[in-house]
């Protein structure tokens, strides 16, 4: 049941501005115990500069979350800067907002299948990050029913987010075993109730059933676990070691 743990470096973008800080803020995240890092939500480096401080620290980056328009303007240096990093899989965060309706999700399939079999030609797979508005019927088909049946799953992968799919009202563990052979990374993040508010936190702090999770994964072929908070009280890098014990005390890492 042993996980490589990573870390979505979206969790401490506050940090990560400047190429100093993502440095410090990378050196800090080998020290918690995280060796995989999904490259997202950092300030402006160069790739060759990024790629230097990862080889240095002896971390590996196994996903990156690019503008939508980087896709679509500028596949050539995308795919140049994803081979400079070692990075087999190129992902965005979000559907954007037009593409929010039955026929938006049938349009982006088309466009971003032949996008993902690019990527493939170049040694590259596409990893689509879900919300929860992909969980919205449109008929009798989800959103995100739409993008996996319309999409070439050699090319087109799932990140999975654990939090975003039980907030959208589904099972994750189902929906990680309907993906199987889909989704090479997944963001765990889990969900509690503080106030009669919602709220995201750290792993097993919350009430997801990660066992039940982490065999659907085994199931699926799960290749890299990507531990992320998006907002919260606790400080960020906190946060990442609360999360990396807890999976450690499990022996899930």
């Amino acid at each position: 049941m042993t996980k490589i743990a990573g870390a979505q470096l979206y969790t401490i973008r506050d940090y990560a501005k400047t190429p100093e800080a993502i440095e410090e803020s990378l050196k800090r995240i080998k020290e918690i115990g995280y060796t995989t890092v999904q490259a997202s939500g950092l300030g402006p480096i160069p790739a060759e500069e990024l790629a230097a401080i990862v080889r240095s620290l002896g971390l590996k980056i196994v996903l990156i979350h690019t503008p939508i328009t980087k896709f679509t303007n500028d596949l050539d240096v995308l795919i140049k800067d994803h081979h400079t990093l070692g990075c087999g899989l190129a992902g965005i965060g979000g559907l954007p907002q037009e593409y929010r309706n039955a026929e938006g999700y049938a349009v982006f399939a088309k466009r971003f299948t032949a996008i993902a079999d690019e990527l493939g030609k170049n040694g590259l797979k596409f990893s689509y990050h879900n919300h929860h508005f992909e969980f919205q019927k449109y008929g009798d088909r989800l959103g995100i029913e739409i993008l996996a049946e319309a999409t070439n799953p050699e090319t087109f992968l799932f990140t999975l987010d654990t939090y975003w799919v039980q907030a959208g009202g589904a099972d994750p563990s189902a929906w990680i075993r309907k993906l199987n052979g889909r989704i090479e990374a997944i963001h765990l993040k889990d969900m509690t109730i503080i106030d009669n508010q919602q709220i995201m936190t750290e792993i097993m702090e919350g009430n997801l059933q990660w066992p039940e999770i982490f065999s659907a994964c085994e199931e699926a072929g799960v290749k890299w676990y990507l531990v992320e908070r998006d907002e919260g009280p606790k400080d960020a890098f906190e946060s990442l070691r609360i999360s990396y014990n807890n999976l450690r005390e499990a022996g899930f890492v």
